[in-house]
């Protein structure tokens, strides 16, 4: 007699149900995967090893002197042309005054350069004139010597005479000659003893502006080494200055995640310091010509038996949007995660050659030796009297 049939447990319905929805789950998120990936994931190189960097001024003292004024400390943003530190000035006024006095000397003293000049064009008439004189004497001495209306003594007296006005006139000649190069060819302006001194002041009137370190762009104050009192020597490094419109990230990308990169991709960048809440956006500007270890300070040598292959990482310079960083501050050195859109591969790998240009540029200094040549033309002025020349 047959024994009968048993139902099958619900627990094995229920074991296939759930082994079906599982399956179909994981062809969803397969399906779903797939999509993102051959849309936008192929597309996207994206890295959190990201970094903000910049430019960082050092600005050292270009003069030798005892700071007396400190005009910024660490922390503080400084506009571009804004004082920062100053000088002790009087040895740099008391030099500027001597240049002033050796300027007044030498246009003095080449005034009468040109003086001399006119007195021996003076002096050359007159001996001219004595030689004319003598030269008349001794003709008529020479009639009447002979017919004895005079002696032979008053003849020979005339013709030492005439010898002595006829040296007198190539003398004067010859100095005429040395007076005449020391001025030919210039004006008391120009001339080259008035030149050397006004080179001199300027020197002079730049090292006294110099007494005043200015900010060459605007940014914050950091590293500031300067104190009140402190003698400092040229070059001598004062403070740093990091302008705020002069930073890009660089986003330090796997060699094998650079097959696409090419110069000129929008990028978007999350900065830790602000969240996911700000985004900051950029493109790629270019790769750099070497991984961070071929530049230490101790290159790897790799030609050993020891070797282990590790996956080089280049950084990647990327551009900033001014407003959104104006918007949101940005500090040096800030982790950054970076998102490239490389959809568009049309661009360079290497950036094109362009024509000289600057990239950076203050005109702090384009000024530094304002005011002087109006200093200079006063002082000529004062110590020669526009006589021509």
């Amino acid at each position: 007699m047959s024994s009968p049939t048993l139902p099958q447990p619900q627990t094995n319905h229920r074991t296939r149900r759930m082994t079906i929805i599982a399956v179909a789950i994981f062809l969803l998120c397969g399906l779903a995967y797939g999509i993102y990936w051959f849309g936008w994931g192929q597309y996207s190189e994206k890295t959190d090893d990201s970094y903000v960097n910049g430019n960082m001024i050092i600005l050292m003292a270009q003069e030798e002197g005892i700071i007396t004024k400190i005009l910024a400390d660490n922390t503080q943003l400084v506009e571009e042309g804004q004082p920062l530190v100053e000088l002790d000035r009087h040895d740099f006024e008391i030099a500027l005054d001597g240049t002033k006095a050796d300027l007044a000397n030498a246009v003095r003293e080449v005034a009468q350069l040109f003086i001399k000049v006119e007195e021996l064009d003076a002096k050359r008439e007159i001996s001219r004139a004595e030689l004319t004189r003598a030269s008349l004497d001794y003709e008529h001495r020479q009639i009447l010597v002979e017919d004895g209306s005079i002696s032979r003594e008053d003849f020979e007296h005339s013709e030492t005479t005439l010898s002595g006005a006829f040296a007198a006139v190539i003398e004067v000649e010859k100095q005429i000659g040395a007076a005449v190069a020391e001025v030919q060819n210039t004006t008391l302006e120009m001339h080259p003893k008035v030149e050397m001194a006004k080179s001199e002041l300027r020197q002079a009137y730049l090292a006294l502006h110099r007494c005043t370190v200015l900010a060459p762009a605007r940014g914050i104050i950091t590293q500031r080494s300067a104190q009140v009192g402190q003698r400092v020597t040229a070059t001598a490094p004062l403070l740093a200055v990091v302008p705020l419109d002069q930073m890009w990230v660089d986003a330090n990308l796997r060699e094998v995640n650079l097959r696409n990169i090419r110069i000129g991709q929008p990028v978007e960048l999350i900065s830790d310091m602000y969240g996911h809440s700000i985004k900051y956006h950029g493109k790629v500007v270019g790769l750099n010509p070497g991984t961070g270890s071929v530049f230490s300070i101790l290159p790897p040598q790799n030609a050993t038996g020891n070797w282990i292959k590790i996956i080089q990482r280049i950084p990647v310079k990327i551009s900033l949007d001014p407003k959104e960083v104006a918007e949101h501050p940005l500090v040096l050195g800030l982790t950054m995660t970076t998102k490239i859109d490389t959809h568009s591969r049309n661009g360079l790998r290497l950036p094109a050659a362009t024509a000289p240009q600057p990239i950076y540029e203050t005109k702090v200094y384009a000024d530094e030796l304002a005011g002087v040549d109006e200093m200079i033309r006063k002082i000529i002025q004062e110590n020669y009297d526009n006589r021509s020349n």
